[in-house]
């Protein structure tokens, strides 16, 4: 709480200055509609369990597609190649899925379209999203799903009014509170959604139903879905042992294996400085690990050790890895903790610290990328005092 004010005060500084630069105007104009009889509430209590349901799938889906693209043996640039086309592949049939979306939902908003492409725009956002996503091309899932609310009304909008059930509600009305239903879906906050959906759209017409729908879907989607699209990643992380709490303990308890990946590929005691220099010049590596013919590590050699030899002339082909290396660093095994390696990640200065079977055999095994393991750690001690303040 002892941060309530300041977002409060920083809130109203950042809205009064937008408004006083871009004035008033919402996001999405919505069409006005009158809400005035408690008998068109049952349609909005049932798109607010439809939404639910597209939420968690949504959900669901988000995290078998980052598991999938994982699990491609190719680095992370290609994936995102590889998620590229895909999105690119969709566009080509459905030019709407460019961008975040925002034109087409406000077309969604005002115009009753077709059955048939509102379900293809659908589902065509619903695959890029994922493959964009999963990919992990930065981008976004907040637009996407407002695009998806729309359109997800928009469709219920259209299967009732065929039905000739609810006709005295347009379309429109359905859209806006469908954007409001499957965001609040994915983030497990009604309140949230409905707040965000009242500031971009400046519209307050639709409160009743909008909050009825938006507390449904919420409900519905945490029942089949624990996580958030926020806490999601927090959980994978280790950072969240249950639904409504976050535990630092677990994240600390994560060993080194878990954590480990395959080793830099190391060098020779017999390599020579030529050999290492084109090791050098096409990785990215700044220390390379140093084996003897057991894959035991017995030193590294740092880029900026290779310096003194530049001026070496032919008397550089002489010289190799033993000659330059440095001694053995600290080194990590996989059945440490996180907590047990946080004195070794700090002192190191290696990007991919090196994991060795024991402390005794230094048998080279893998390397646990620095930066990713203190960030681990670093968000569990933040974790840890936002629970304690």
């Amino acid at each position: 709480m002892h941060l309530f004010g300041p977002l409060v005060f920083s809130s109203v500084v950042a809205s009064v200055l937008s408004r006083s630069f871009f004035g008033m105007t919402p996001w999405y104009r919505v069409p006005d509609f009158d809400f005035t009889r408690l008998s068109q509430l049952p349609w909005f209590l049932l798109l607010g369990l439809v939404s639910g349901v597209l939420g968690a799938l949504f959900l669901k889906a988000l995290r078998w597609s980052e598991a999938g693209f994982k699990r491609l043996p190719v680095p992370g640039y290609v994936q995102m190649m590889v998620g590229g086309l895909v999105v690119g592949v969709i566009a080509v049939g459905c030019p709407e899925v460019w961008g975040n979306g925002a034109g087409v939902t406000t077309r969604i908003l005002h115009e009753r379209l077709p059955l048939e492409f509102l379900a293809a725009l659908l589902l065509a956002k619903f695959l890029a999203t994922l493959a964009s996503v999963g990919s992990g091309t930065v981008g976004g899932v907040f637009t996407p799903t407002l695009f998806l609310g729309a359109a997800t009304g928009s469709i219920f909008g259209a299967v009732i009014h065929n039905a000739g059930w609810g006709t005295a509600l347009p379309t429109g009305a359905f859209a806006l509170v469908g954007m409001g239903s499957v965001l609040a879906a994915t983030v497990h906050s009604p309140l949230l959604a409905m707040l965000i959906v009242f500031e971009i759209s400046l519209n307050y017409s639709l409160v009743p139903p909008l909050m009825l729908a938006c507390a449904i879907s919420s409900l519905v989607a945490s029942r089949l879905h624990r996580d958030s699209i926020y806490t999601a990643p927090l959980r994978a992380k280790g950072l969240a042992e249950d639904r409504d709490n976050l535990q630092v303990g677990a994240a600390t308890r994560r060993t080194v294996g878990e954590l480990m990946r395959e080793p830099v590929p190391p060098v020779r005691e017999t390599t020579t400085l030529p050999e290492i220099g084109e090791r050098f010049l096409t990785s990215a590596y700044n220390f390379l690990p140093v084996v003897d013919d057991a894959g035991r590590l017995v030193g590294v050699v740092g880029l900026h050790d290779l310096k003194d030899f530049l001026n070496a002339g032919q008397e550089l082909a002489a010289v190799i890895a033993g000659d330059v290396m440095r001694p053995v660093p600290a080194c990590l095994t996989p059945s440490q903790s996180l907590l047990e390696a946080l004195p070794t990640l700090l002192a190191s200065e290696l990007r991919n610290v090196p994991v060795v079977n024991s402390q005794h055999e230094k048998r080279l095994v893998g390397a646990v990328p620095r930066s990713e393991a203190l960030g681990l750690l670093s968000e569990a001690i933040a974790a840890l005092n936002a629970t304690k303040a």
